[in-house]
């Protein structure tokens, strides 16, 4: 991620994203510090703090440094200076929360919607972000992420979007929910947000390069680059459930199912993915090694040791982290099963922490990760590597639009 400012009067919208982000992402900092990470100059760095902490964002502490001087001065991001909802759509679903500008959570609802029906969903997730705002207090409310899988764009020649997902091909989502809640949107497939989670506040804090494999109802890989997220050429980078399998690895009775995902169980245990849904239903199948979970797990820890190999090879990433929707005790069975891993450019010999990992924050990371996205881009100088456009019919200005630390 870019951390140098620029002392040109012209740039001062970019130097107050630098510095907000900063100090949001680094948690608390003094401006002798923002001064060396930035370049600028240390009348610059104070001006832009003294405006930030004027219009309520920063906030500032006196910490003893243990001489005899003057206590330090600690820049802090002002959580309750705003709040951001993030929705995740998973089938028939809506998980939300709101989170304050330091990813605390302040609140959480979920609830069931007719997935199939967008109109119906859409009116259902306005009614969420609604509720969400009137439980979060008085923090104003910086915007709506929404995570949820990949649709159907008219571009290419055959469907390449998640199963049962054809009626949403033709709406656009974000555009709708800004009409319904009056706050921008932002549209994010579930795999991507979910790593863009567990990089603000989950497990991956102090790493820059890392691969989220997200494992639900489809298969998919939230790719972070230098901090930020990777989207490819056309916003379709990490698309890992269109991948094709050995005939080994594909289960006869399975069909058209993705691999991985929950209707892959559902076939293989032998009932719906509906029951599978149901609250511990796959931990009691679990602890109880249902046959037919237990060779998904076999099967599936084999692919997942071929794919993190992929994956290393092709990223080079610092570590690959398994999590979403499924139950955490399955995911670490799934883990430690792909143990040991074949050969790549990972596996060196100084390396610091395992490959593969399970992720930390569990099936709530992609809606964590979609209240994140309003926040970086309101905060982050390189807010134009999110998909702003995503869920839109006509492009809009996002300079203007999320300009609550740079305007």
């Amino acid at each position: 991620m870019s951390a140098t400012g620029n002392n040109h009067a012209y740039s001062g919208r970019y130097n107050r994203r630098l510095v907000f982000d900063l100090v949001r992402t680094k948690g608390e900092t003094s401006r002798s510090e923002l001064v060396a990470l930035t370049g600028l100059q240390p009348q610059t760095i104070s001006n832009i703090t003294r405006e930030l902490q004027d219009r309520g964002l920063l906030r500032e502490e006196s910490r003893p440094d243990g001489s005899r001087g003057a206590p330090q001065k600690i820049l802090a991001i002002n959580g309750a200076a705003g709040c951001s909802i993030g929705l995740h759509l998973d089938r028939d679903l809506l998980l939300g929360v709101a989170c304050d500008l330091t990813a605390r959570e302040i609140t959480r609802s979920s609830t069931r919607l007719n997935w199939r029906d967008p109109n119906a969903s859409v009116a259902g997730m306005a009614q969420l972000v609604s509720r969400l705002i009137a439980e979060s207090g008085d923090n104003p409310a910086w915007g709506i992420g929404i995570a949820m899988p990949t649709l159907q764009e008219e571009d290419y020649e055959q469907y390449v979007g998640s199963p049962g997902w054809q009626e949403w091909s033709h709406v656009d989502v974000a555009d709708a929910l800004e009409a319904a809640c009056a706050l921008p949107v932002i549209v994010e497939n579930d795999a991507t947000a979910a790593a863009i989670a567990e990089l603000q506040a989950g497990e991956a804090g102090e790493l820059s390069h890392f691969v989220y494999v997200f494992i639900g109802h489809g298969l998919g890989a939230g790719i972070i680059i230098d901090g930020l997220p990777f989207q490819g050429a056309f916003n379709n980078a990490g698309e890992i459930g269109l991948l094709s399998w050995p005939e080994a690895l594909k289960p006869a009775e399975t069909g058209n199912a993705t691999p991985f995902s929950l209707d892959e169980v559902a076939a293989m245990v032998g009932c719906d993915a509906s029951t599978l849904e149901e609250p511990g239903t796959l931990e009691r199948l679990y602890h109880g090694r249902d046959s037919g979970l237990m060779r998904w797990l076999e099967l599936s820890s084999a692919r997942l040791r071929l794919l993190a190999a992929m994956i290393e090879n092709m990223f080079d990433p610092e570590a690959i982290f398994v999590g979403g929707s499924f139950p955490a005790v399955l995911l670490s069975s799934l883990v430690d099963r792909a143990y040991p891993l074949l050969a790549s450019v990972a596996a060196r010999k100084n390396r610091e922490g395992a490959r593969l990992r399970l992720a930390g924050l569990g099936a709530s990371a992609s809606a964590v990760g979609a209240a994140m996205l309003p926040i970086i881009a309101h905060g982050s100088p390189d807010f134009r590597r999110l998909s702003l456009m995503r869920g839109r019919k006509d492009a809009v200005d996002p300079e203007t639009r999320f300009d609550r630390v740079a305007g």
